[in-house]
């Protein structure tokens, strides 16, 4: 065992990154803590760990981010909570508010007017030691302070799903005449009533004590309303390092971690400003209980400001156009090239369009939101719609022209039916059915993560005809629950079987996970179309894949029968191949009608032998006709060698001018030379999707 004497601090910089440093890319320089073992181990070797890295930012360039800090503070002590923090809390709303900078104009967007349907009134915590719940319609609305509320954004956890004192039917009369204990309420809303003392604000919204809990009705009137709500707060407290209400906001922490500091590197000729690494930085955004609940993730994008206290500092959040946060590290606004990993606020700018299609910005962030809302977790699987109902519906004020229908933008269909569940984070078996009440063809039906649709350009070759909607509680409300809601679909379909080779004998293994780990010349997957079988189903010439089958959860090694419906053509590039995408089906039970199970694609010789039947007079030379036709398409779909591939120089399949959309043009890729005698081509038919 090593003792203290065996072990040394050393502090080290990466000198590669200089050149990076001195063009004026800063940030990438990095400061780093090793524990280093001084007893010789692995052939006389040291061994060492990473304790801590920084970021360095040279002085003078970088002293308006850190310099002034110390000007908020009497004294350190202060600071040995994130309790302290409110002074600075109270210049970023003051900074926020007057929009001196300019910056500001979409933070003070809102509706001064509007108000919850109940609000909790802390303004007597002091001399009563009580809160009163106050119904706004019955309240003089000039004592409302023009919408200067304040929201909570809290973990229930499993404690407070059966502790929390929540509002009933059978105590809300008693709350608004008799009022609260403050004694009675758990530490994290005790928390958000003293930080909403600091800047003054009589009036807190904390969802189970505003919304009637046992009463369905009241649920059904305020879940349509939590856009609203977050959006017209003064802002958003979020208590994020708490996994319940017992938690509180506050968390002892030593100020050092959050105090940036200067530092002489004579090697660097020059002094430099010391802050904690952005990767440690923002830490608490992957870990933290918060950033896995759906609920809290629509309320952080929805509000205008947040304040997040996370269990070393504070952070203040806005929908400044730069920079978007300030930190207990960073008061003055951020440096950093990327803020919370990436996962920045939603704009949920007004930039109004017909239809989200209309506009790629929107339609990028729609599928932001897709891709991280699936990965968010729900206490109940009936709020997946409803908790994303507030989001949705302020894209819906940005495109007025569209239509939603749980979780799609009818305007992307067909191309929005192509989402995917990615192959290592797919449930190894078929989950139960979701509680969520979204049809099988919306992402929203699925419990694990998924990505949104890749073939933005690609040519759809199916016709969505009519959407018909029902929505629960007799509402017409496109935001709502869904009773159903089916796709009526017209396009070609044809009948597959999926035989699956076990991989290095584990009968429990996922092929798609062990894909990485295959020679790409094993077949491991047969195909059988209409009941014959392709033997050509492995990898082409070339050595891409032919046939994907990317059902949302892996289905064993037994034989599969599907149904495929063709979407799309899609092209990556001008030099790659003609991809032919659809989805995976399985009947319902009731004729011509189907539910969604994944994605499917074909090329090559296997999306041939899709788009085409070999008349049943011609099976004896089928392996003949097959080629001869093959030779007159593959000019068209790819991997075919050309004359200047060969002599290295790189081509692609020939282009072709399709004008429409739609089952007809499916038939366009394959040129003029397709019509072979011994084949016949599909014909589309009407299907249902439920």
């Amino acid at each position: 065992m090593a003792t203290a004497e065996d072990i040394r601090i050393e502090f080290c910089w990466n000198t590669t990154e200089r050149a990076s440093w001195e063009s004026g890319r800063w940030g990438d320089a990095r400061l780093i803590c090793n524990m280093v073992s001084t007893v010789a181990q692995n052939h006389n070797k040291f061994t060492w760990e990473t304790i801590f890295r920084f970021q360095l930012w040279p002085c003078p360039t970088f002293d308006h981010f850190f310099d002034s800090k110390s000007s908020l503070f009497d004294n350190r002590n202060e600071r040995g909570s994130t309790r302290g923090s409110r002074p600075m809390a109270l210049q970023w709303l003051s900074e926020c508010m007057t929009n001196a900078d300019g910056e500001h104009s979409a933070c003070r967007a809102g509706d001064t007017s509007w108000y919850p349907t109940r609000l909790l009134d802390i303004s007597g915590i002091e001399e009563t030691g009580k809160v009163f719940l106050t119904v706004t319609e019955q309240t003089d609305h000039t004592s409302l302070d023009r919408s200067k509320y304040i929201t909570l954004s809290h973990c229930w956890g499993i404690w407070g799903a059966k502790e929390l004192p929540v509002l009933t039917r059978a105590n809300i009369d008693g709350r608004v005449s008799d009022g609260m204990d403050l004694s009675s309420l758990p530490p994290t809303f005790r928390d958000a009533m003293e930080i909403a003392g600091w800047f003054k604000v009589r009036w807190l919204w904390i969802d189970s004590l505003c919304i009637v809990q046992n009463s369905r009705e009241d649920w059904q009137r305020e879940a349509p309303m939590m856009c609203d709500v977050y959006q017209n707060a003064l802002f958003n407290i979020s208590a994020d390092h708490a996994v319940d209400a017992r938690s509180g906001c506050f968390h002892d922490r030593h100020f050092a971690t959050v105090d940036a500091f200067k530092l002489h590197l004579k090697p660097l000729q020059g002094t430099w400003w010391v802050s904690i690494d952005e990767r440690n930085l923002f830490e608490w955004v992957k870990d933290a209980p918060s950033s896995e609940r759906a609920w809290i993730y629509q309320e952080r994008h929805l509000a205008r400001r947040v304040l997040h206290f996370t269990e070393h500092e504070v952070f203040w959040e806005c929908r400044a156009a730069a920079p978007s946060f300030k930190s207990e590290t960073y008061p003055h606004g951020s440096p950093l090239k990327r803020d919370f990993l990436g996962q920045t606020k939603l704009g949920l700018q007004d930039t109004s369009t017909g239809s989200i299609t209309d506009n790629a910005s929107l339609m990028l962030e729609w599928d932001v939101v897709c891709r991280d809302y699936s990965r968010r977790k729900l206490t109940y699987q009936s709020d997946k719609l409803p908790a994303l109902s507030g989001i949705a519906r302020n894209f819906g004020s940005r495109c007025r022209e569209d239509t939603y229908v749980a979780g799609v933008w009818l305007s992307q269909l067909p191309r929005a039916l192509l989402w995917s569940v990615p192959r290592r984070e797919r449930p190894g078996a078929r989950p139960p059915p979701t509680e969520s009440g979204a049809p099988s063809w919306s992402w929203m039906s699925c419990a694990a993560p998924i990505e949104p649709s890749k073939i933005e350009d690609s040519f759809c070759v199916a016709d969505v005809v009519d959407v018909l909607a029902e929505y629960k509680h007799k509402t017409t409300n496109q935001y709502g629950e869904v009773e159903k809601a089916c796709l009526h679909v017209y396009g070609y379909v044809r009948r597959i079987t999926s035989v699956m080779k076990e991989i290095f004998n584990d009968p429990g293994g996922d092929a798609y996970r062990s894909l990485s780990q295959l020679d790409a010349r094993l077949r491991f997957r047969h195909l059988y179309v209409d009941g014959q079988l392709d033997r050509d189903i492995g990898y082409g010439p070339t050595g891409l894949q032919q046939f994907g089958e990317m059902a949302d959860w892996f289905h064993g090694f037994v034989p599969v029968e599907y149904f495929c419906l063709f979407l799309a053509v899609s092209q990556q590039g001008p030099h790659d191949d003609r991809v032919l995408q659809g989805l995976l089906l399985e009947p319902s039970g009731l004729p011509g009608t189907f539910r969604r199970v994944g994605c499917v694609f074909f090329r090559s010789r296997c999306a041939l032998q899709m788009r085409y039947r070999l008349r049943p007079d011609r099976m004896e030379a089928a392996d003949d006709a097959w080629e001869r036709l093959w030779e007159r398409v593959a000019p068209y779909w790819g991997e075919v060698e050309t004359n200047n591939e060969l002599n290295g120089e790189s081509t692609g399949p020939v282009s072709v001018d399709v004008e429409v959309s739609g089952p007809l043009s499916l038939y366009k890729f394959d040129g003029e030379l397709a019509d072979e005698a011994a084949f016949e081509k599909l014909e589309p038919e009407m299907i249902t999707l439920i």
